[in-house]
């Protein structure tokens, strides 16, 4: 009987540390709740099951006998290379391969190794992806390389304010506000510069369209609470963004006069170039393993070309949805095919597909006070994103990933 308790109570730690780390690696709560709900069958644990961005509450036991804990937890990293060595972990355990004790340690060991990519190649990856996301937006070939410089400038600004979870709070604010100036310096040099756009694209990796579209997803699951806290979070970021982005205007226009006189886009070939580069370079930044860089870029491309598919017959808004439908089929087959989370497939591709830039230019109308046109926006990006989850939710029905992440 003291064996069977100790059981049990090894058990419940792993459940509870599975959890937190599962949380740390951006799994949304819809996700979270089933894999925990699912690991808890098979190690035989009757369970109760609460999630938001910041709060984890788990009840064990008969209804009569109930023990609760509650973990308060802060918004993790984005790191597909752990999240997919959790997941085998998790199996490991819910199978009995591994005890439940050295599940833990294994977690503890996970958690405290080092990230697949270090801050030279994390900020690299952040540059490239800037200056490929510009050919996306339209850009010249200026725009694509100041694009580039800022995103890796942003970079080594995260890696710094990271240390500090006071810096880190104002990240957001500080880092729009330094792109916004600097693309207005640089137009002063280059009238060639479209520094709106630059400035959006050397963003790209602080705009928080993914949160957008995970909170649309827990609230399309009925994750109310988790999803109204996640929206408002979104919301917040994107409001420090644009004053981050208003103050460094000024203060660029302040100190030079700020030009702004586009040049034609690049050829057409170049978006195929960047897609690629783009995919690989949100890979680094998400921390995925190089082997799952193939599935990535696939993806990606899928993604990509469902989305020009269904624009060119859904319209802007809704045509995203065939392409989220095509990505969250791919992931799943990934997920089908090779045991793992659709997850490390499907986050990294969903970047090009959020309407986070919609939303900031949505935010940025509100604030120059045009009314009318940053409704339009703001409205465009909640149906974007709602495309997006209800693509996603469509290939979950009909290629189910057989797993929980």
């Amino acid at each position: 009987m003291a064996a069977e308790s100790e059981g049990k109570d090894a058990a419940v730690g792993f459940i509870l540390a599975l959890g937190r780390a599962l949380h740390r690696y951006g799994t949304p709560a819809h996700r979270l709740e089933d894999g925990l709900r699912n690991c808890c069958d098979r190690l035989g644990l009757e369970a109760e099951l609460f999630t938001t961005p910041t709060t984890i509450i788990m009840s064990f036991g008969r209804p009569t006998e109930l023990k609760t804990r509650m973990l308060r937890v802060e918004g993790g990293e984005l790191d597909m290379g752990k999240l997919a060595r959790v997941d085998a972990l998790a199996d490991k355990v819910a199978s009995r391969a591994m005890s439940a004790a050295d599940g833990v340690i294994e977690l503890e060991q996970i958690q405290a190794s080092p990230r697949q990519f270090g801050p030279i190649a994390s900020t690299l990856a952040g540059g490239i992806a800037s200056a490929s996301l510009a050919v996306f937006f339209d850009g010249g070939l200026a725009d694509v390389c100041v694009s580039g410089a800022i995103g890796m400038l942003l970079g080594m600004l995260t890696s710094f304010v990271s240390r500090s979870s006071d810096q880190a709070r104002v990240l957001e604010l500080v880092g729009a506000g330094f792109a916004a100036f600097a693309a207005g310096l640089a137009s002063a040099v280059w009238p060639s510069l479209n520094p709106s756009l630059v400035t959006i694209a050397s963003l790209i990796i602080l705009l928080p369209g993914l949160s957008l579209t995970v909170a649309m997803s827990e609230l399309a699951t009925r994750n109310l609470i988790a999803g109204t806290a996640r929206l408002m979070s979104a919301v917040i970021v994107l409001l420090e963004l644009v004053v981050g982005v208003a103050l460094g205007e000024r203060l660029a226009k302040a100190l030079v006069d700020v030009q702004q006189s586009p040049k034609p886009p690049l050829p057409e070939w170049t978006i195929w170039v960047a897609l690629v580069t783009s995919a690989l370079a949100i890979g680094a930044v998400v921390q995925a393993r190089r082997s799952q860089f193939g599935w990535i870029v696939a993806g990606c491309v899928v993604g990509y070309v469902g989305t020009r598919a269904g624009t060119a017959w859904l319209g802007g808004e809704l045509g995203v949805l065939v392409g989220a439908f095509a990505l969250g089929a791919t992931s799943n087959v990934y997920a089908r095919w090779l045991g793992r989370p659709a997850q490390v497939v499907q986050v990294p591709a969903v970047f090009l597909l959020v309407p986070g830039s919609l939303g900031f230019r949505g935010m940025s109308s509100l604030l120059d006070r045009e009314t009318m046109n940053g409704v339009e926006t703001l409205f465009a990006t909640f149906v974007a994103a709602i495309a997006i989850v209800a693509g996603l939710l469509i290939a979950n029905a009909v290629v189910p990933p057989r797993r929980s992440l």
